[in-house]
């Protein structure tokens, strides 16, 4: 017996709608009639709530559509041009057929059919030209069939004839059509889910419903009280905001300053102040999001330094620098844009300073890569700063956060040489990932910001790099996006 109490609203609709209609020709039909959803109703009708109060009949059938493809390839098949004239006269001038087919179309059908041995070449004797002759009629005559069941299936897939098993089988193989399925169900309701009643349920028995007699009409909603309540977790940090805040601590320790920058920013920032030339392909749209609402933002008032920058651009890349290009809005790139902002106004000082802030980058999303991402920003002034520093300093780094395996390999970066990117052993992949890339500033750029002659080392991270390492997770849409888990991922 169905126990009432616990359907949900849409259950009791679909039952009270089935009692109206004993007998249904087609499942389909009728949740298309009443506007339901047919998934629903059939995971419904094919649970174990009315598996027992229905016979139901299995209507589903197959059906095929084109390819991609068989969508590109127009109204014929390959090979069945040429089969056509063959069924008609089975000896045949080429030169003739290429003049009528073309070249290429040709060159199409005499392959399809010399691929399954039904045709071949031949020079007649005191003859400069060549005969294409049918070596197996039965082949074209199947070119011929196979087109057929081809063009029922391009003028509409629902109508296929289903004993064209063998030309539908080619078809197939030679991925020009695929095959689809399509359920549906005729139903008989069993007398006992006719005379079951469905009552109103609510779950709170009112004054009024005792005073107008109203109960008697109802069902009270069970409650099970020794139900156990699920343990959910209430405010707890993401992933990704466990790992900000773990790097952060380490840096602090390390005797760092955290400083910050802005999200929208001037390419003179992002891009000229780090001597990075404006024909650059990191400047390019596809690189770099540009933005449209504001196009520019003002250069820096300071003249000097624009001028300056003008100067070394000119300089040493040897092409005029266009203050234009120089001003244009963008998502920010790094946050080297910052580390420039602030190395102009501590003029000279020596610093240690990190960020961990947004970037923004115009490129294709994979399991290692995303559009919108943190970056962990570094920068050190100090005297005698080199190479070795910089590996000192990211090694002890790394070694906090307990990485064992990671390695340094020599890039190019436009505002820093020599340069270094950083490689640490990925488990889920059994491979080694770039995690950060890092240098020594270049003295053209330097020199502009008022660091003229001054060691410095830097560095940008990929925090949710860093979190795949942490966490041993193989893609990043694990960690953000929809598809990320509310519990984090086991070391």
């Amino acid at each position: 017996m169905i126990d009432t109490t616990r359907l949900t609203e849409k259950q009791r609709q679909v039952i009270r709608l089935l009692q109206q209609n004993p007998k249904l020709l087609s499942l389909r039909s009728f949740c298309e009639k009443h506007e339901l959803n047919f998934n629903f109703v059939k995971g419904f009708i094919l649970s174990d709530i009315l598996r027992n109060h229905l016979e139901t009949n299995d209507l589903s059938k197959d059906y095929f559509v084109l390819s991609n493809k068989g969508k590109k390839i127009g109204q014929y098949i390959p090979g069945y041009s040429l089969a056509k004239k063959l069924s008609i006269e089975s000896l045949l001038n080429v030169a003739q057929l290429q003049h009528e087919l073309g070249q290429s179309s040709y060159g199409i059908n005499f392959g399809a059919l010399k691929k399954e041995k039904a045709v071949d070449i031949k020079t007649e004797e005191n003859e400069n030209h060549q005969k294409l002759y049918v070596t197996n009629n039965s082949i074209i005559e199947q070119f011929l069939k196979r087109q057929e069941t081809f063009s029922e299936i391009l003028a509409d897939h629902l109508q296929i004839n289903p004993d064209n098993k063998s030309e539908l089988e080619w078809l197939v193989q030679e991925k020009l059509i695929e095959k689809k399925s399509i359920d549906d169900y005729a139903i008989t309701v069993k007398p006992e889910l006719q005379n079951v009643v469905i009552k109103k349920v609510v779950t709170i028995l009112t004054n009024e419903l005792l005073i107008s007699g109203q109960w008697k009409d109802i069902e009270l909603k069970s409650y099970n009280i020794d139900d156990e309540v699920p343990n959910i977790p209430y405010g707890r940090s993401s992933i990704l905001t466990q790992c900000i805040q773990r790097v952060r601590e380490i840096f602090l320790d390390m005797g760092f300053d955290e400083m910050s920058g802005q999200i929208v920013e001037s390419s003179f920032w992002n891009f000229d102040a780090l001597f990075t030339a404006q024909d650059h392909p990191a400047r390019e749209i596809q690189d770099t999001f540009y933005l449209a609402k504001p196009q520019t933002l003002p250069l820096p008032d300071d003249s000097a330094l624009v001028q300056s920058v003008k100067s070394i651009h000119e300089k040493s890349h040897g092409s005029n620098w266009n203050d234009k290009e120089a001003s244009r809005a963008i998502l920010r790139t790094h946050t080297t844009a910052s580390t420039a902002r602030n190395l102009y106004k501590l003029k000279g000082q020596d610093v240690k300073y990190f960020s961990i802030d947004k970037v923004f980058r115009n490129e294709s999303i994979d399991k290692t890569h995303l559009a919108e991402f943190y970056q962990v920003e570094g920068v050190v002034v100090a005297p005698n700063l080199s190479v070795r520093t910089l590996i000192g300093y990211l090694s002890d780094f790394y070694t906090k956060l307990g990485f064992t395996k990671f390695k340094f390999k020599p890039t190019y970066n436009p505002y820093t040489e020599p340069s270094l990117e950083v490689y640490a052993y990925h488990p889920p992949s059994d491979s080694f990932i770039e995690v950060a890339n890092s240098g020594v500033f270049r003295p053209e750029m330097l020199k502009s910001l008022g660091y003229e002659g001054k060691s410095t080392v830097a560095w940008g991270l990929g925090l949710e790099r860093i979190a795949m390492l942490l966490y041993g997770v193989d893609k990043l849409s694990e960690l953000v996006g929809p598809g990320i888990s509310l519990n984090p991922p086991q070391k």
